[in-house]
């Protein structure tokens, strides 16, 4: 009999509603914001373990022009240091092809 082991949630999770202009350029900032390129810098800078920085959750909020990301990371501190980066990197990748405003964050 083999025992299956579960593997733990990590025990924060940080969410990050961002505002995409023009609204348009959404699938653009969600193609950038998912690609393995962006999670790797943003969890490199954040200092989040690539495994966690991986496996965030990007989506457009419905009747918005929002882009919603999820992560779990170990710690408030890791979250607050992601949150301080996320945006900054994400603009970057984006360049002028949209601008992008922080909405709403939590850290939990």
């Amino acid at each position: 009999m083999a025992l299956h082991k579960k593997a733990s949630q990590p025990p924060v999770t940080v969410t990050l509603r961002i505002a995409v202009t023009p609204a348009e350029r959404l699938d653009y900032v969600l193609g950038r914001a998912n690609s393995a390129q962006f999670k790797y810098l943003v969890g490199k800078q954040s200092g989040v373990k690539p495994v966690l920085a991986q496996k965030s959750s990007l989506k457009a909020v419905p009747n918005a022009s929002l882009v919603e990301a999820r992560v779990g990371v170990q710690t408030k501190d890791q979250g607050r240091r992601y949150v301080e980066v996320f945006l900054p990197t994400l603009q970057d990748l984006c360049g002028r092809q949209a601008r992008l405003t922080l909405v709403e964050q939590s850290v939990r």
